[in-house]
């Protein structure tokens, strides 16, 4: 019998999700990718094996006969027509069994046409896109990659028109060099990227127009056709070539009947083995023990900075008494430095070893698994800091999890320095959206611990886009191992830091401050003609909020977004969408936004309350405007949030009456109006004269 094998060409964001489904099912694979930088982004398993490098159809046969693979996926480019040609020739000539050929899947990227709507002109081919351009004027923001750049630059009159986005590798931006371009019209990044990205980029190098591929959700194509309707910029698309194929689920459907045929899944090749011990290494498995009502220990370890050294006495007794311990790859390796080496006696009592630690998945195995009494589950740093300890806690709701505490990285990146940590604003950015700039303009001394070096990078370039390109910077790569780096200096100077491996870091600022009080001056907003709500009156509005640190906060008429800006500024960890039907509205609140560095702050254009579906549910809302909406309003808000807290401003007495009925007829009792009557003071020759603002009512209620 044969070990059936999957071979993968991907190189894109559908070949990773492939690859990543066949190592959760533990099936053997191979991936091919034409770049080191598409073998770097796949993450490694006992599963996975890679081949890097282009490879004709002539060479696809033979490499698919000498592999003995029992199908192929495509998960190519969809513009890589040539490619998705040879390898349906390589499966048609190739015969695993001597009588059927290789099953070819190709896996279809989803389509999106939210393009139709926008200013765009559709091309057949880059070609065509550039003999259009060049009849027209204005700059150039190409986003179709280094293959085709060299048709616009042999098109394009005037190079200095170009401004290329293309993969950041060395061979990529030399080969944009030498197409004539200068550093200043290169951008060398992995995407997709956001829409507000894509729009400072277009806006950063005075864009006319954007050249794009139909690249669907996974490519980033609407979030470059929303950023190019928002500034007004032409999008000119190549049409994707007409294809037929599979969805993910059907895929992935082919692929299990095509493995469930003939004959069983066999063990994997000795050579196999060896690749999958050393990727995670595991010990003898042990007897299945009679339970006779023997309660197990399940123990939660916080294993420190990742080696022995650093590793608690107590940690290291309980992994060394476990029969079975639990942990990401990078993690058990800790294990190895705890028990004598294989040929002695007490070698032994080494645990078995699972590369697993999503507790829900712990506990499904360990059901499958009965006979281990002893369970160890390994986490990084500390179980109490930012750690998946709890997860585990969950995932055994009947039973007891023993915690066991370890050094943190902080405590440890602390000492290193050196410099205190009890004054730090510690915060995680793993994986998840942190309004940086907030914290480091409020907190003197903030710990970050992030992804990985392009996070620092991002950091980095938010800092010095927020004019703080001087505070200081100190960042820690791979600590407690012998590649351990700490570096320091200003913002600027990480904006290409690239390093690999663990991160932390650490942003001094000695101009922090902490705002206590609503209160941004008139004058610090740009205004255009848009309403906006007086200083005074936002005052007592958003105290009438009653705001929490990490609210979630809907502005609804945000008109500048005035108020939107009080409480991102005060609100550090919330989330504040400022709702704007004008778009002049919403251009003014990104602006004032930008300027005030509050990254926490999203406009949102459209009407509410149709422009809340999508949100997270709010926790506080001020209703500024309501467009004749605010019974839908209110009641929209309070199904979201049943116990949401909502300020609402008006002007007219008509209005206000209008809200004291809609209140009663909601049965809503708890209402509380105040009318406010401000004056400011004018100068007058030698003399202050008071002028009268507009009397306005708060009414405030739930919560």
């Amino acid at each position: 019998m044969t070990e059936k094998r999957i071979l993968v060409f991907g190189g894109t964001v559908e070949g990773r999700r492939i690859s990543d489904y066949l190592k959760q099912n533990g099936i053997y694979h191979t991936v091919c990718v034409a770049t080191e930088y598409g073998e770097e982004v796949l993450s490694p398993s006992p599963y996975l094996e890679i081949r890097q490098g282009r490879m004709d159809a002539e060479q696809m046969c033979s490499f698919l006969t000498e592999g003995r693979y029992h199908a192929v996926v495509d998960a190519t480019h969809p513009y890589a027509v040539e490619v998705s040609a040879n390898i349906r020739t390589a499966c048609s000539r190739v015969s695993p069994n001597g009588k059927d050929t290789v099953p070819y899947l190709r896996f279809l990227r989803t389509n999106d046409q939210s393009g139709q709507e926008a200013d765009c002109i559709y091309v057949g081919s880059a070609q065509e896109a550039a003999g259009y351009l060049e009849t027209q004027k204005g700059g150039i923001f190409l986003t179709t990659g280094s293959k085709e750049l060299s048709v616009f630059a042999g098109t394009i009159s005037d190079k200095t028109r170009l401004f290329a986005r293309v993969l950041p590798s060395a061979e990529v931006i030399a080969s944009c060099r030498a197409l004539g371009l200068e550093g200043k019209q290169i951008c060398g990044m992995q995407g997709p990227f956001s829409a507000d990205l894509n729009e400072a980029m277009m806006r950063q190098a005075g864009s006319a127009f954007l050249v794009t591929k139909d690249t669907g959700v996974s490519g980033g194509f609407p979030e470059k056709l929303e950023a190019a309707a928002r500034l007004g910029v032409k999008t000119v698309i190549i049409r994707r070539p007409e294809e037929t194929g599979y969805s993910f689920s059907e895929v992935t459907k082919q692929i299990g009947q095509i493995l469930s045929e003939e004959d069983r899944w066999d063990a994997p090749k000795q050579n196999d083995r060896k690749n999958a011990d050393a990727q995670c290494p595991a010990g003898p498995e042990t007897d299945v023990q009679a339970q006779s009502g023997k309660r197990r220990k399940i123990s939660c370890v916080g294993i420190g900075m990742g080696t022995a050294a650093s590793l608690t006495h107590e940690a290291a007794e309980v992994i060394r008494n476990a029969d079975i311990v639990f942990g990401a790859k990078r993690i058990l390796e800790i294990t190895g430095e705890l028990f004598p080496d294989s040929g002695s006696e007490a070698s032994k009592k080494r645990p078995v070893l699972v590369c697993e630690y999503a507790g829900e998945k712990i506990a499904s195995y360990l059901k499958e698994h009965p006979q281990y009494e002893n369970i160890a589950v390994l986490m990084s740093g500390d179980v109490g800091f930012y750690s998946g300890a709890r997860g585990i806690e969950q995932a055994f709701p009947d039973e007891k999890v023993d915690f066991y505490c370890g050094i943190s990285s902080v405590v440890y990146f602390a000492s290193k320095i050196p410099t205190a940590w009890q004054d730090a604003r510690l915060l995680s950015a793993h994986g998840k959206p942190l309004a940086v700039l907030n914290n480091v303009k409020r907190y003197p001394k903030l710990i970050l611990l992030v992804s990985g070096g392009a996070d620092v990078a991002r950091i980095s370039r938010e800092l010095c886009g927020a004019g703080l390109s001087e505070v200081r910077v100190t960042v820690g790569v791979d600590l407690s191992y012998p590649r351990e780096e700490i570096r320091r200096g200003a913002a600027s100077d990480f904006l290409a830091w690239d390093r690999k491996g663990l991160h932390i870091m650490m942003v001094e600022n000695p101009q922090a401050s902490h705002v206590l009080t609503p209160g941004i001056p008139d004058e610090a907003f740009t205004r255009g003609k848009v309403p906006m709500t007086k200083e005074e009156v936002r005052i007592l509005s958003v105290a009438k909020l009653r705001l929490k640190e990490n609210a979630v906060v809907y502005d609804v008429g945000a008109g500048t977004g005035s108020v939107a800006a009080e409480i991102a500024r005060l609100c550090t960890d919330g989330a504040v969408y400022a709702i704007e039907k004008n778009p002049e509205g919403i251009r003014l609140i990104r602006e004032n936004a930008r300027n005030m560095g509050l990254s926490n702050l999203t406009a949102v254009e459209g009407t509410a309350p149709a422009a809340f579906e999508g949100l997270p549910a709010p926790g506080f809302a001020f209703i500024g405007g309501s467009s004749g909406n605010m019974q839908q309003i209110i009641e929209s808000l309070r199904e979201k949030n049943p116990h949401v807290r909502i300020v609402i401003n008006t002007i007219a007495l008509e209005s206000i009456a209008e809200v004291t009925a809609l209140l009663e007829k909601m049965e809503i009792r708890d209402a509380d109006i105040v009318q406010v009557s401000a004056a400011r003071s004018r100068t007058l020759g030698r003399y202050h004269m008071m002028t009268g603002l507009n009397p306005v009512y708060i009414i405030s209620f739930g919560g």
